[in-house]
């Protein structure tokens, strides 16, 4: 029995919509941009354009390539009409994943030190990120890439991660300062300014 499509399959399907690409094509589109807010290991993905083909969503040519043959995937009639139906469906709730946040969340079994050396790192990976994006805006602005047509969405998805890097590197910043007027990482409690913080987000208006 063919496996349950993921969210990861469609998409691979979407971006098989725009056009047929190789595998190695497809997982370097992936890496340019999807995967700042889809990050998926190649292996999975290589493993997830397989499986489009084991369900009829997709098929599989292979083809001359740039030093051996490759294999192209083209989205099928099965595959366009799954992809209408992800489409109709509603998407799951929104997911922070951090590793910084979750040694935070357990500091108290560690030393400010390893707090500010794990924060630090954090910081260091968003500006890392932050800069990939920034170059990648800033060809999309003077080539207008490989699909121009469809910078009106992309640039949706760039401003929000762009201001999400941003905003992660001055809260690893202002949590640093927090930690160095701790004693220690236990039994601190709640700070007066961690109260006006919590507070303040109290007293804003729902979005």
């Amino acid at each position: 029995m063919p496996s349950t499509p993921t969210t990861t399959s469609f998409a691979l399907l979407g971006l098989l919509g725009i056009k047929s690409w190789t595998a190695y094509e497809i997982v370097a589109q992936i890496r340019r941009g999807m995967h700042f807010f889809w990050p998926r290991s190649d292996a999975h993905l290589y493993a997830e354009l397989k499986r489009l083909v084991e369900r009829g969503h997709a098929t599989a040519e292979a083809v001359d390539g740039r030093r051996k043959q490759a294999t192209r995937y083209t989205i099928t009639p099965e595959g366009r009409a799954a992809l209408r139906g992800w489409f109709g469906s509603e998407p799951a709730a929104p997911l922070v994943e951090v590793e910084g946040f979750l040694r935070m969340f357990l500091g108290d079994q560690a030393t400010k030190d390893d707090l500010r050396d794990s924060l630090e790192a954090t910081a260091r990976h968003a500006r890392e990120l932050r800069s990939k994006g920034k170059a990648l805006i800033e060809e999309l602005l003077n080539t207008g890439g490989p699909f121009p047509q469809r910078l009106h969405l992309i640039e949706r998805q760039a401003m929000f991660i762009a201001d999400f890097y941003r905003d992660l590197i001055e809260w690893c910043d202002e949590t640093i300062a927090e930690i160095d007027e701790w004693p220690n990482t236990r039994n601190v409690g709640l700070t007066p300014t961690g109260r006006k913080q919590w507070e303040r987000i109290l007293a804003e208006p729902d979005p």
